[in-house]
């Protein structure tokens, strides 16, 4: 009788056509012990097994094994290849890890700093979002539904009334869109240190935009007292946000930058 159990990796049925073998997932090709198969080395039957090789299925120690890294698909891939030799060529395609560099590059104690930075970046760049949508409702607003819209010296429009606050609203908004995404990659340690400077230069490009759309509808002579100062506030929070959060990630992506470089030296490693 054909025993089946479930992948440990991705859940997948998996039949065990011989229960003393490795059997491989047909869905993720993870290995799974044969029910009667013995746990130990081949090599050093005395010695727990530690790993399985992805090429031949032999079940290996740790001196037995090599562990490799790599790419694939976008996301980080380890396997494990025994010593043979046609097992070490077959797994060419990836990188014998290299335990001394991982530790010297570990970046753990950026955890909690990275947590916050990316909650304070993320939560200004939103902030930010929002307050381009409510900045452009608010122009609408004046445009259509106020004497001071009314007034062609006030708002000025090329065709249609409103149609340079459309035009220039899109711009903000997509540019409150880069500047959002660009948040989001301050949590990913190789692009931190570019991030939080490309955020900088984006929220200063916003500021200078908004000042400019400002002064271009003339909102600095709009009759209502709330309206600017209030619209003033909310931008001037999100981009403190923003900008700090930058300074943070600069900060620490410099040092984790630094950190890499040193290690590499350390090693005698040519830096990728």
């Amino acid at each position: 009788m054909i025993q089946t159990v479930l992948c440990p990796v991705c859940g997948g049925r998996i039949a065990f056509a011989n229960p003393d073998e490795v059997n491989r997932c047909e869905y993720c090709g993870s290995p799974v012990l044969g029910s009667n198969q013995d746990r130990n080395c081949e090599n050093h039957p005395d010695r727990l097994a530690k790993g399985v090789c992805h090429v031949c299925s032999k079940l290996v120690c740790e001196e037995c094994m090599q562990r490799r890294v790599a790419d694939y698909g976008g996301k980080l891939l380890t396997i494990v290849n025994c010593t043979n030799t046609e097992c070490i060529e077959a797994s060419s395609w990836a990188k014998p890890r290299n335990e001394e560099l991982e530790r010297l590059t570990d970046f753990g104690w950026a955890d909690g700093i990275d947590n916050v930075i990316f909650r304070i970046t993320g939560f200004g760049a939103v902030l930010m979002m929002v307050f381009e949508l409510v900045f452009v409702l608010s122009l609408l607003y004046i445009q259509y539904l106020t004497p001071f819209g009314w007034s062609d010296q006030n708002m000025p429009y090329i065709v249609l009334r409103g149609d340079i606050v459309i035009i220039l609203s899109i711009l903000g908004n997509l540019l409150s869109a880069m500047l959002l995404q660009t948040a989001l990659q301050v949590y990913a340690h190789d692009r931190q240190l570019t991030s939080g400077i490309v955020l900088l230069f984006l929220i200063v490009l916003e500021a200078a935009f908004l000042l400019f759309r400002g002064l271009y509808f003339g909102l600095r002579s709009y009759p209502n007292p709330y309206l600017v100062p209030g619209l003033l506030a909310a931008f001037l929070f999100a981009t403190i946000l923003v900008f700090v959060g930058s300074l943070m990630a600069v900060y620490i992506g410099y040092k984790k930058r630094s950190q890499v470089k040193d290690a590499y030296a350390k090693l005698g490693l040519k830096e990728r």
